[in-house]
């Protein structure tokens, strides 16, 4: 018998999951479809939902729970009780997630980390309790698997005795082509068609920068920046301050406040921008960080250039001279500088947009991230 033969049927345990337009949700689907199709997946456990948004899902084996906290944590602690020897428990996040495969008494299940659920929690008995729940859950999993380096770190230092490994998300590059007419996805959008798009595709929170990005504009030049129109996709609740802060710096014609945009839409609007830029920053504070940064990998996979800060995972999703390029942390000018220079040489722009694209169609697929979970979570005992 081969180790393919061999490998575990994996079950996903995700309470955040399609039709949810989170991150995790996203990475979630993604994962199942490829592990169906390889035929790996026992099934999935979810919530139910009662919006009829059930169509939505992949079409694959699902196990729903009660959405009430009480009652769907008992339903997933029953059925990891019953589950059938063998399997291999994936959980989307430590907590509850993991927590209840931990508790069930689970002796192979894994976990993957993202970035923000790792951060430092505040001071108080309610936080240290929490702390050292997330310790012990992390150091019990056969693995915890990483988005990247910095969340690696994050977890080493919660729980050194943790089993880590950095496998990068990946993004469906297919689906971001053929939306070669620029103009008309502009019109589409109605968004102005003889001026250079900067686009922003994230939750509208105060640790994601666009503050900066509006602050940079501010710095141009008039005559710069009437050549230049922002575009923020995704609501939260900071927009009240940032359109404010639009308002304060004369930006108003400037930007359009596109709101939440689905996925079905998001080829379209990643085709219509010249430049994808996301400025976040670590905010301890509030455990604000960007973790990874899918955003980045969808719109390279677009062929878009992206500008993004060298905080938290975004280096690994940006390789700086094959699809764009690296900031400091809330940097203003070098932010501006970018600004200026797409306004003056387009096509240097454009030529990071086609080599991130090349780079993504090369090296990022999810067949490969799915086959480098498998080799994680392929036993070793049986």
């Amino acid at each position: 018998m081969t180790g393919s033969d061999k490998l575990r049927q994996i079950c996903l345990l995700s309470y955040d999951y399609p039709p949810n337009d989170g991150g995790i949700s996203r990475l979630a689907g993604a994962v199942v479809e490829e592990l169906s199709r390889q035929r790996r997946l026992s099934e999935v456990v979810t919530l139910r939902r009662d919006d009829g948004k059930d169509a939505l899902r992949p079409p694959v084996p699902t196990r729903v729970v009660p959405f009430n906290k009480l009652w769907r944590d008992l339903s997933t602690f029953r059925y990891l009780l019953g589950l059938r020897r063998g399997t291999q428990v994936l959980a989307t996040i430590w907590n509850p997630e993991a927590t209840l495969a931990w508790l069930a008494g689970l002796r192979r299940f894994a976990v993957m980390a993202h970035g923000n659920e790792v951060m430092p929690y505040p001071s108080g008995l309610k936080f240290a309790l929490k702390a050292a729940l997330r310790r012990r859950v992390l150091a019990a999993a056969g693995a915890v698997i990483c988005n990247s380096r910095y969340t690696e770190k994050r977890v080493q230092a919660i729980s050194p005795s943790a089993k880590t490994v950095v496998i990068c998300p990946a993004v469906d590059a297919d689906r971001f082509l053929g939306y070669d007419d620029q103009s008309a996805c502009r019109r589409r959008l109605g968004l102005p068609v003889d001026k250079r798009v900067l686009l922003s595709v994230s939750r509208i929170d105060a640790y994601k920068g666009h503050d900066v990005v509006l602050k940079a504009l501010a710095q141009l030049p008039v005559e710069t920046r009437q050549q230049l129109h922002y575009v923020v996709a995704g609501r939260g609740s900071h927009l009240p301050q940032l359109q404010q802060l639009a308002d304060r710096l004369g930006l108003t014609d400037c930007v359009t406040w596109l709101g939440f945009v689905d996925d079905e839409a998001l080829p379209a609007l990643y085709a219509a921008a010249d430049l994808f830029l996301l400025c976040t920053r670590e905010d301890p504070q509030s455990r604000g960080v960007e973790g990874f940064g899918m955003v980045f990998l969808e719109a390279q996979a677009a062929g878009i250039a992206v500008l993004g800060t060298a905080i938290g995972g975004i280096p690994d999703a940006i390789v700086v001279g094959e699809g764009g390029w690296l900031v400091a942390q809330d940097d203003v000018a070098a932010v501006a500088g970018h600004l200026s220079g797409l306004a003056a040489d387009l096509e240097r722009y454009r030529v990071q947009g086609r080599l991130g694209r090349e780079r993504i169609s090369r090296d990022v697929s999810w067949e490969k991230y799915v086959n480098r979970l498998r080799s994680v979570l392929e036993p070793t005992d049986v």
